[in-house]
């Protein structure tokens, strides 16, 4: 089971089996997008029409059974929809708990223009409507019942002059690799799967973003085709509150994203280390951690896995990035006030260090992927599929030696109620540096004072996709996440979509909300781009 750096660790030595509990191949919620028709500024005035709204809309007469057969002629893309012997990949998400969704159709975009087609058949014949790129997200959103236009075809990637252009369907794998032979980079996440649209839109935690920002910091333009079906180019000069909306806002709630433009930065020879503990001293490891990471130099990162399976097995590591010579590196772990039983330091290329984090090391960019002929996947791709649950929290201040203790009680529960073959975990992520010298609401992604994010991840036992065994996932999440109340601010990460969680425009959006609303209100009035915990209209 391959996945990311908390997956499986390729040449982790004593932790590569450590981080094989935690699954975070995700994204959040996929947005997708291209290039095409002519541009306009301004937002519409227009009602976005009645394909995808919500059932509480006013009911209109139907204009009868959607001509499929007329929308294939018009798209530049395939058209794929059931009976097709490629439907039932086509309609896969990444998570095999979700292959019951049955989309009436999947649109392999061919550009901007076939976006806007879409749209219009899609208001047309009241269909909803879902965006996607990666198919990462943790709650099944970027499928449905009805129309999904997915972008992987849309996966160029260019630079030149500290500027990148990046495909709206390109995978993490191809924007690493295509950008790497030009020396340079963006901040982005591990898993190689994971779409770069989604990501973006959502804020984009990564490995390097304490020294680089956000992937959304990094964003200066996209094209978008909003619910009219009206081609835009967006950035700071046009159509600013777009623009802003679309750095942290989250994916599928504006438009479809058609492609990225990025502000590059140094793919900088990195160092990195796995680092591992007894689990005895695991309460003594978090407290030097907390003290330790989001402190740090801006050119590290670090996280912290706490492990279980269901068999008992704990174990308990950190995996360090590190922007510069082993040496320096070597110096900021004798920093760490607690010592690691086993340690493994290297030194590699920016994109090797990349493959390592994904799990991926050594193998190609082929390989890197979804196997597969469609977009997006690849003949020759090694990924593996996988169906697990996850929650989020921000912590805004280290957590304090009571709620350490529920920590780790939350955690040794796990085995008690855990169905036979599951793995859980819980990951701190070190935030701080470059993500936190950026205003509140200098863009929509809210959380620039948190000092780690951690993310509580179930992975259901192998061929397990609901059930008894997914139920008893849900509960271990449901209690460490709950044990954590009294200590997490209550924000939320919006690309760890949470279909549980209430109050989650708060969580995810904080003082940004309102303004989120308003862009919404501008662009898609009609409530087109809408899923459950998409942006609320009013």
């Amino acid at each position: 089971m391959i996945t990311s750096r908390r997956s499986v660790l390729r040449g982790a030595g004593a932790l590569t089996a450590a981080a094989a509990g935690l699954t975070a191949c995700t994204s959040g919620k996929s947005a997708a997008a291209a290039s095409g028709p002519a541009t306009t500024t301004g937002p519409s005035t227009a009602a976005a029409g009645t394909g995808g709204v919500p059932a509480s809309s006013p009911v209109t007469a139907s204009p009868g059974p959607a001509d499929w057969a007329a929308l294939a002629k018009d798209l530049g893309g395939p058209l794929i929809r059931p009976g097709d012997s490629r439907y039932a990949d086509a309609r896969r998400l990444f998570q095999p708990q979700y292959d019951s969704l049955a989309p009436s159709a999947v649109a392999y975009v061919d550009g901007a223009h076939d976006v806007s087609t879409a749209l219009a058949f899609a208001r047309k014949y009241r269909l909803p409507v879902a965006a996607r790129c990666g198919g990462h997200s943790y709650a099944g959103w970027s499928s449905g019942s009805g129309l999904v236009l997915d972008v992987g075809k849309l996966n160029g990637v260019s630079a030149s002059s500290g500027a990148a252009t990046v495909g709206a369907g390109a995978r993490l794998i191809d924007v690493y690799t295509g950008l790497a032979d030009r020396g340079v980079t963006i901040p982005a996440g591990s898993c190689p799967t994971v779409g770069v649209t989604g990501l973006t839109l959502g804020g984009g935690i990564g490995v390097t973003g304490r020294a680089y920002g956000l992937t959304c910091d990094s964003l200066t333009g996209a094209e978008v085709v909003t619910a009219d079906g009206t081609v835009r180019q967006v950035s700071a000069s046009s159509e600013a509150d777009l623009f802003w909306a679309l750095r942290g806002g989250g994916g599928g709630n504006f438009g479809v994203v058609t492609s990225l433009s990025f502000r590059t930065h140094p793919a900088a020879e990195c160092s990195y280390a796995f680092l591992s503990w007894p689990w005895s001293q695991a309460e003594q490891v978090v407290r030097s951690w907390q003290a330790w990471a989001p402190s740090a130099p801006d050119a590290m990162w670090a996280d912290l896995h706490l492990l279980v399976w269901a068999n008992g097995q704990y174990q308990l590591g950190t995996t360090v990035n590190y922007l510069g010579p082993q040496s320096e590196l070597q110096n900021q772990i004798d920093r760490l006030g607690t010592p690691p039983s086993s340690a493994y330091v290297h030194t590699a290329s920016y994109l090797d260090t990349m493959q390592v984090m994904g799990g991926v090391a050594g193998w190609s960019p082929a390989a890197s992927h979804l196997p597969g002929t469609l977009p997006g996947q690849n003949p020759a791709g090694r990924v593996t599929r996988e169906s697990y649950g996850a929650r989020s929290d921000i912590f805004n201040r280290s957590i304090d030696g009571s709620g350490i203790s529920a920590l780790i009680a939350a955690i040794e529960r796990y085995p008690k109620i855990a169905p036979a073959g599951g793995s859980a975990g819980v990951a701190f992520d070190a935030l701080g540096g470059a993500i936190n010298r950026v205003g509140r609401g200098s863009t929509a992604f809210v959380h620039r004072g948190g000092q780690f994010t951690a993310q509580y991840t179930a992975n259901y036992p192998d061929g397990v996709t609901g059930g008894t065994a997914a139920d008893r996932s849900w509960s271990w999440l449901d209690g460490v996440w709950s044990a954590m109340r009294p200590y997490a601010s209550g924000e939320a990460y919006q690309n760890y979509v949470d279909p549980r969680l209430t109050g989650w425009e708060q969580a995810y959006y904080g003082s940004n909300a309102a303004r989120l609303r308003s862009v919404k209100r501008s662009y898609d009035p009609g409530n087109l781009f809408h899923f459950p915990q998409s942006i609320p209209v009013g």
